[in-house]
């Protein structure tokens, strides 16, 4: 089977998964209220860390190892409990921060409650299938988990006073998640046979370490602003900006999606061919430049009427957000090929200084913005820190991998995104659904004309040329876009 179909098959399984949680998430922010949906999303923003403790890079590093053809048992047996004495850990350290957080109400109990997770993501054997590149067995155990915490949440909470429950409904999904995959392995692979040590231990960590590292100051360009929100103003703010944040995630799911299941099928083809490495690694460039641009345009058109059909005239503060939000969705899409690649390859401390300098801009930024514009501020920081992991990543990879420039991918979509932005303008007065069919095919028909333009021209200055072109594609010497159809079905031929 070829690599796209897979990765494609994990999108849609990571893609409903994530609806369900947007959709249950939607249903708690009407049903808590602004300052008790604040307080629940404050609490996950922390947890956030605690769960990337807890795994220390261990997923990231065991499904490029089992990619790569590491033995699955031997290995697995390693990971499980090296996982669950990190969990340990973690759960520690989460209970001992609990006395410094602000005082709101009941955000202390929900987050020891939330602290069960760190058990059940140590004993998810997720990772065994992505690295294999399962990814039916993948996409059934993520809706799993998001099917049962979704039809508890809208059948226990219907009030306020259902807040804490949320972190026991969670934990229970990703239990049923967690069994799952348990099941599946045993099924497959046979009965686990742990061989844990504390030399191999060391060892283990010390490889995944850097990945961990890496994973942890993404977060913080994600999510730490609404943790100084939290600190800084009061729940009800992290309401708001968590509202602005929770559909540019839901947009971001495909592409981030694509990204996770491109992870192993670069971490396979880098140890086997560059050459499929690099074919795979343009495809993803191409793909993900004509999905960015549309998000951002579209965010910044449409935010007040999604904003306010989601979550209801108490989230209008929200509005502002999710357009700057919407924008650094682009860079954050753009970047992505680029990181996963340098992972792929082996070059994860490449990845490391890149989340590092990011990170530490991003919080920066929050500091001084956040005092003197609120939500809005942290929203402006995480746009700009966006921009420059997306240099910095293009920059390293370039430099130590190849060299393949962002910029001739994004030039079409470039102009076809300004043709959307117009079909916006011009249809000012109609419904916004229909605002945005018009604008989107507005922007794919230029896409498409731009195209089929650039196609004619190679073959009328040189058919032999052209057809050297298709097959070898130097980065920059070519429109990304003349052959796209015929890039994919190499790919599928492959």
């Amino acid at each position: 089977m070829n690599p796209l179909w897979r990765i494609l098959q994990f999108c849609v399984g990571d893609l409903l998964a994530k609806t369900l949680s947007f959709v249950a998430f939607i249903f708690l922010a009407r049903m808590l209220g602004v300052a008790n949906y604040g307080t629940l999303e404050f609490a996950l923003s922390i947890l956030a860390y605690f769960l990337l403790l807890g795994d220390g890079g261990l997923e990231f590093w065991a499904t490029r190892e089992i990619a790569r053809g590491a033995d699955i048992r031997r290995l697995a047996g390693q990971i499980l409990p090296l996982r669950f004495l990190l969990a340990t850990g973690g759960a520690g350290a989460l209970l001992a921060l609990t006395p410094f957080l602000p005082d709101y109400p009941d955000l202390k109990p929900i987050l020891v409650l939330f602290g069960l997770m760190l058990f059940t993501q140590a004993a998810n054997l997720k990772w065994v299938f992505m690295g294999q590149e399962r990814a039916i067995r993948v996409a059934q155990g993520l809706v799993l988990g998001q099917v049962i915490f979704s039809v508890a949440v809208l059948t226990f909470v219907h009030s306020p006073a259902g807040l804490l429950w949320i972190p026991i409904l969670k934990a229970t999904g990703d239990l049923a998640m967690a069994v799952y995959f348990m099941w599946r392995f045993t099924s497959e692979f046979g009965s686990l046979q742990l061989n844990f040590s504390f030399r191999n231990a060391s060892t283990t960590i010390r490889s995944s370490l850097s990945m961990g590292a890496a994973q942890g100051l993404a977060l913080l360009t994600y999510n730490f602003d609404a943790v100084l929100i939290g600190f800084m103003l009061a729940p009800s703010a992290v309401g708001w900006y968590s509202a602005a944040y929770k559909p540019v995630i839901v947009i971001l799911a495909l592409p981030v999606s694509f990204l996770i299941g491109l992870f192993p099928v670069l971490s396979r083809t880098y140890s086997k061919s560059r050459e499929e490495f690099h074919q795979i690694v343009n495809t993803s460039l191409r793909l993900t430049s004509t999905i960015a641009l549309p998000i951002g345009v579209g965010g910044i058109f449409l935010a007040h009427p999604i904003i306010h059909l989601l979550f209801g005239p108490t989230y209008t503060k929200s509005v502002l957000v999710f357009q700057v939000l919407s924008c650094s969705a682009v860079p954050a899409i753009l970047r992505g090929t680029y990181q996963t690649a340098l992972r792929a390859a082996g070059r994860q401390h490449l990845d490391l200084q890149c989340a590092a300098t990011s990170a530490g801009i991003n919080l920066c930024l929050n500091l001084l913005l956040i005092p003197h514009y609120g939500i809005v501020g942290a929203a402006i920081a995480t746009l700009l820190s966006e921009v420059f992991w997306l240099t910095a990543a293009s920059h390293l990879y370039c430099r130590f991998i190849k060299r393949v420039s962002i910029w001739p991918f994004l030039m079409q979509p470039t102009v076809a995104a300004i043709a959307m932005a117009a079909g916006f303008v011009l249809t000012r007065g109609l419904l916004w659904p229909l605002q945005a069919l018009i604008s989107l095919l507005a922007y794919f028909g230029v896409l498409l004309l731009l195209s089929l333009s650039k196609q004619t021209f190679d073959s009328r200055s040189s058919k032999r040329q052209s057809l050297r072109n298709f097959s070898t594609e130097p980065a920059g010497e070519q429109s990304p876009y003349s052959s796209l159809v015929g890039h994919v079905l190499r790919i599928i031929g492959r």
